[in-house]
C-alpha cells in the first residue's frame, strides 16, 4: 500500500527504483513502436499509391482508441493494479504490432494501428499514475522526467530505426521486430508485477472513478490543463508526425537519413532531462511553459522555411527541448488533478493528448495536400507560441506549484 512514509522514503526504495527503471524500458518500446511509423509514412504511401495525407490516417487510427480506451484503463489500474494491466495490454499490443507488417490495404493497416492503439494505452499514463502514488510533488518532476528518458530514447530509436530499418529489410519487417521486442518487455512487466505486489496502490471503485471524471470537468484548473494537452496534441505532436514526409519530399533526403535527422528531436529531449532540476529550480512552471511554446514556435517557424535540409538539425533539437518544457510540465500537473485516483486523471489528460493529436494528424495531413508543408507548419508554430502565453496565466500554475 502506497502510505505516507512508503512515498516519503520511495526515491531510496530499491523495489521502486527497480520497477520504474523496468517501466522505463516499457515506455521506451511503447513510444519506439507509435514513432517507428512518422519516417515510414512515404514508403507506405508510395507502396499503397496514395498522398501523404491520405495515409496520416494510420497516425490518427492509432492516436483515437489510445486516448479512448485509456479512459477504461485508468479506473481499471486504480482498481486492479497499473501492473497487472501493464503486463495483459502490452502482451495483446504485441500481436498487434506485428500483424501490422502484413497490411494488404491503407484500410486493413489502419484497422491494426487501431488494435495496436487500443491496447498500448495503458503503458505510459498508468506509469505516471503509479510514479506519482510513490514519489512526493517536490520530487515528482524531476522522477518523472527520469522515466521519461526512457521514453525519448524510444522516440529516438522508433524514428532512427523506422528510417534505418526501412531502407535495410523493408517497413513490414520493421513491425515484425517491434512487435518481438514488445512481447519480450510484457513478459518482463509480468515479472515484476509477481516479484513486487507491495506497489499495488489502494483499490478505488470502478463505480467512483467514472464519477471522478465528471468532477475533474468541473474543475477549472483541470480544464485548463486538459484543454492545454488538446492543444498540444492537436499542433505539436500531429506536426511533428508529418516532419519527416517533409524531410523526404522537399529535401529528398534517403529513409535512413530522415531517421537520423529525426532523432534530434529526441536528442532535444534528452538534454531537457539532463537538466530539468535546474530548470524548475530557476523558472518554475510559468516560465517553462513560455519558454517552452516559444522554443517550439520558432522551431516549427525555421522547419516551415527551410530551404536546405541541414538548418532543420539545430531546430529539430530545440523543438525536442522546447516539447518537453512543455509537456512534462503539464503531465506532472495532471498527476495531482485527482491524488486518491491518480490512473483516473492521468487517464482523463491522456485521452485529451490524444484525441488531440488524432484529429490534428487527420486535419492537418489534408491541409498540407491542400497548401504545403510552410503555412501548415507556420500555423502549428504560432498556436504553440500563444498556447504557452496562455496556459503560464492558468490557475493550474498556482504559487505552490511554481518550484514544480
Amino acid at each position: 500500500m502506497a502510505t505516507a512514509a512508503w512515498r516519503s522514503s520511495c526515491r531510496y526504495n530499491p523495489a521502486v527504483r527497480f520497477i520504474i527503471s523496468l517501466l522505463s524500458l516499457a515506455g521506451f518500446v511503447a513510444i519506439a513502436g507509435m514513432r517507428v511509423v512518422d519516417p515510414l509514412l512515404p514508403v507506405m504511401a508510395r507502396e499503397f499509391g496514395v498522398t501523404i495525407g491520405a495515409i496520416g490516417i494510420v497516425i490518427t487510427a492509432y492516436a483515437v482508441p489510445y486516448g479512448v480506451f485509456m479512459l477504461g484503463y485508468g479506473p481499471l489500474g486504480d482498481r486492479i493494479g497499473k501492473l497487472k494491466v501493464i503486463a495483459a495490454t502490452l502482451s495483446l499490443a504485441a500481436g498487434c504490432i506485428f500483424a501490422s507488417g502484413f497490411a494488404q490495404t491503407v484500410h486493413d493497416l489502419a484497422l491494426w494501428r487501431f488494435l495496436t492503439g487500443m491496447t498500448c494505452a495503458a503503458t505510459i499514463p498508468l506509469t505516471l499514475a503509479l510514479i506519482a502514488d510513490h514519489v512526493d510533488y517536490s520530487a515528482r518532476q524531476g522522477a518523472l522526467a527520469r522515466y521519461m528518458s526512457g521514453v525519448i530514447l524510444g522516440q529516438i530509436a522508433g524514428v532512427g530505426l523506422g528510417g534505418l530499418l526501412s531502407d535495410a529489410i523493408g517497413w513490414r519487417a520493421v513491425f515484425w521486430v517491434f512487435g518481438g521486442l514488445t512481447a519480450a518487455v510484457a513478459g518482463l512487466i509480468g515479472w515484476g508485477q509477481r516479484r513486487y505486489p507491495q506497489l499495488a496502490a489502494p483499490a478505488v471503485g470502478l463505480r467512483s472513478a467514472f464519477k471522478r471524471y465528471w468532477a475533474l470537468l468541473q474543475s477549472a484548473h483541470a480544464r485548463d490543463v486538459l484543454t492545454a494537452v488538446f492543444v498540444e496534441g492537436f499542433f505539436m505532436f500531429a506536426g511533428i508526425a508529418y516532419l519527416g514526409a517533409m524531410l523526404h519530399q522537399r529535401h529528398g533526403l534517403r529513409m535512413s537519413v530522415v531517421g537520423l535527422f529525426l532523432v534530434c528531436i529526441g536528442l532535444g529531449s534528452l538534454s531537457y532531462s539532463a537538466c530539468v532540476k535546474w530548470l524548475v529550480r530557476r523558472l518554475g512552471t510559468r516560465r517553462m511553459m513560455i519558454l517552452g511554446g516559444l522554443t517550439v514556435a520558432q522551431a516549427f517557424m525555421v522547419l516551415a522555411v527551410s530551404p536546405v535540409a541541414w538548418i532543420c538539425a539545430p531546430a529539430l533539437y530545440a523543438l525536442g527541448f522546447g516539447l518537453y518544457l512543455m509537456h512534462n510540465t503539464l503531465q506532472t500537473l495532471a498527476t495531482e488533478l485527482a491524488p486518491e485516483a491518480r490512473g483516473t486523471a492521468v487517464s482523463l489528460f491522456v485521452f485529451m493528448l490524444f484525441g488531440g493529436q488524432g484529429l490534428g494528424a487527420w486535419v492537418l495531413g489534408r491541409v498540407i495536400d491542400r497548401v504545403g508543408y510552410t503555412p501548415t507548419f507556420s500555423v502549428v508554430g504560432i498556436a504553440l507560441g500563444v498556447l504557452g502565453l496562455w496556459m503560464q496565466r492558468s490557475p493550474s500554475l498556482g504559487p505552490a506549484q511554481q518550484a514544480g
